[in-house]
């Protein structure tokens, strides 16, 4: 008696629950249907019991999750077969189905295998959950990240080609101005007799030479010259050499490739992420060398920057929410690469490694 209790019990929730409930036997048979199979197929379960799986899969679902969910079905049968097999193994996946009224409905299915009581498999049961609105929701966030990805690629172009444009006015206009100011003071210091005013003048023309320096080192710092001119690797040459002299750290450049020819955005992405590594060393490490690695491998720019300082924890470097962090990782991102931070194998140091395709891809 308390067994077909139990028996009712179990038919009656499993009749009653919204989620799809399906069984099929090991020769994929349709063996049960719940009756919310009307929900997602317009029709009851009378018309699936007994029948093959494979007849009606292509009609319930569309192409793209019926070539997904039949071969998933075969690889779970494959692996049924397998003696050392989890029993309480289950797979997830996520199908789109074809609904009676013409459109479709996004669903998310676990399937695992029902034993007998020697524990051989005799039957698949899968449990079918509509995730619809869910689904929606993952596509609008995507769209939203690819336009914001978009319009993050599109800042940093117009960023570059603002301080481009700088960097020439300062260069060709301010020069200009400049070598005419220091003509100037140079004829008027040669015209005084005074020593105290030739003194002055000649004052005058030291701070005009600092001020065209002052203007060629923000004229550089803001667009190189030789990234454009000379190539990648020639302007990390120069840019770690200038690194040294200021900061008194070793800075070695270690490429045994020749000039790169690539993309103007993959060339500037890489010197931009160098150039904020370098920063960060010299804010924060504490080391007396940095070693600077140009690679390539497979179409793929390999720029690594390691140092002996004092290191990172790399947990807290995840957590953390550093502006200079996150641009070198979204540089990358946004021309199909990526960057790899993690600590020196002695146990002191920090490497920073991006890695960049050599051929800029296609707009999303």
């Amino acid at each position: 008696m308390e067994s077909k209790e139990n028996e009712e019990r179990y038919r009656l929730l499993a009749e009653n629950v919204t989620d799809l409930i399906g069984a099929l036997d090991m020769n994929l048979n349709v063996t049960y249907m719940s009756p919310s199979i009307a929900r997602y197929f317009g029709f009851g379960p009378e018309l699936a019991i007994g029948k093959q799986w494979k007849d009606y899969i292509n009609t319930a679902l569309t192409p793209a999750s019926a070539r997904i969910a039949e071969r998933k079905v075969d690889e779970i049968l494959t692996l049924s077969r397998q003696d050392n097999l989890d029993p309480f193994q289950s797979w997830l996946l996520e199908l789109e189905f074809n609904r009676g009224d013409g459109t479709t409905v996004w669903t998310e299915g676990r399937i695992s295998i029902l034993r007998d009581p020697d524990g051989k498999p005799a039957e698949l049961v899968g449990i079918v959950r509509d995730i619809d609105e869910r689904k929606k929701a993952e596509d609008a966030l995507k769209r939203s990240e690819s336009q914001l990805r978009l319009l993050s690629r599109r800042v940093l172009e117009v960023q570059e080609e603002e301080r481009s444009r700088i960097a020439r006015e300062l260069h060709d206009q301010l020069g200009q101005e400049l070598v005419a100011l220091k003509i100037e003071a140079v004829s008027l210091a040669e015209r005084l007799e005074d020593s105290q005013l030739h003194e002055r003048a000649g004052s005058v023309l030291s701070l005009v030479e600092q001020l065209d320096a002052t203007a060629h080192r923000i004229a550089v710092s803001l667009r190189p010259e030789i990234l454009d001119e000379l190539g990648l690797v020639r302007a990390i040459q120069w840019f770690a050499e200038d690194f040294e002299r200021r900061s008194g750290v070793s800075c070695p450049v270690e490429s045994p490739v020749g000039e790169l020819s690539l993309p103007k955005p993959i060339a500037t992405c890489a010197y931009r992420i160098l150039q904020e590594a370098l920063t960060n060393v010299w804010k924060h490490a504490k080391a007396s060398q940095v070693k600077i690695k140009v690679s390539t491998k497979d179409d793929i720019l390999f720029v690594s920057i390691a140092d002996n300082g004092v290191g990172v924890d790399l947990k807290r470097l995840s957590d953390a929410t550093s502006l200079g962090l996150l641009g070198m990782r979204e540089r990358a991102r946004l021309v199909g690469g990526k960057l790899d931070l993690r600590s020196n194998r002695r146990g002191k140091g920090f490497v920073v490694t991006a890695q960049l395709p050599m051929v800029e891809g296609e707009d999303d």
